[in-house]
């Protein structure tokens, strides 16, 4: 019942939305406006030994079943417990996810922490990454990456972890290789800077064997699959990474579900371990 009055109030608040989105100009969703979304407060957890970090391709929340259900996603992502998420394929404000601002949503349903960046802007919503925390954003910026069939970006935070500030990144790159080669140099040049502990997850649609641009020239090194898990989409293929120049604390690992077209990874890293790799 309380989930029809959900959608209910939704659909009724979304006609007073409307007539405000489509009288804004598209410049008003700007990078000042997008990148550091308030939310509610996430937890405070002091001094902890190590964080979990999750990277998921959402497919805007529709699952293999055609359905589109961004309440099952929320109850997916709090099962994986992570203390960071990356999310890839996130809409705002879009027909076919129900005009709902997606990571708005998730953070709250979750309590985490929020921040968002557009990949594609239409004249009604958006479509990008986010960030979700369940420690404090302290700083957050994202940036367009070249690409001739489509733009993609990059979400780049700074998340505080008891007294250890610790840069996390999330993208979802191109669907050409040419695309990929160049958002990935793109990428090289902005995390260049990046000299403590960091740790880069997204969609990167490609196998490792494939990179045109090894992560490892960024000092990152790939968290390896464990022998269970070793596909991330449903084609079969590993695409999904999580990239770190801090300690791993063993394999990552997916979440067998059919709400998206990928899988869930997750890793665990120990706190203060930033490697020179």
């Amino acid at each position: 019942m309380a989930y029809v009055s959900l959608r209910l109030a939704r659909y009724i608040g979304f006609f007073a939305l409307l007539v405000v989105v489509l009288t804004s100009p598209i410049q008003s969703w700007d990078k000042g406006l997008l990148s550091n979304i308030p939310v509610m407060p996430a937890a405070s957890i002091e001094a902890p030994a190590s964080f979990t970090v999750m990277s998921f391709n959402m497919h805007h929340g529709e699952g293999m079943d055609g359905k589109v259900d961004i309440i099952r996603i929320a109850d997916l992502l709090r099962h994986g417990n992570a203390d960071i998420i990356a999310l890839q394929e996130v809409d705002r404000y879009r027909v076919r996810s129900g005009f709902v601002d997606q990571a708005r949503e998730l953070s709250e349903m979750l309590g985490m922490h929020m921040v968002y960046s557009p990949s594609l802007t239409y004249k009604v919503g958006q479509y990008g990454i986010a960030l979700l925390s369940r420690y404090p954003i302290v700083d957050s910026s994202w940036a367009l990456l070249p690409g001739n069939l489509e733009t993609r970006s990059l979400l780049m935070a700074t998340v505080q972890i008891g007294s250890e500030p610790v840069h996390v990144a999330t993208t979802h790159l191109g669907l050409s290789g040419e695309d990929r080669r160049l958002q990935l140099t793109r990428i090289s040049e902005l995390l260049a800077d990046k000299q403590e502990q960091l740790v880069v997850a997204g969609d990167f649609n490609m196998e490792e064997d494939a990179f045109p641009v090894k992560m490892n020239r960024m000092s990152l090194l790939d968290v390896p699959l464990s022998k269970n898990s070793q596909s991330t989409f449903a084609g079969g293929q590993r695409i999904d990474y999580v990239f770190a120049n801090v300690k791993n604390t063993g394999s990552a690992w997916t979440v067998p579900t059919i709400f998206s077209d990928h899988l869930p990874v997750i890793a665990r890293f120990r706190v203060g371990s930033a490697a020179r790799v």
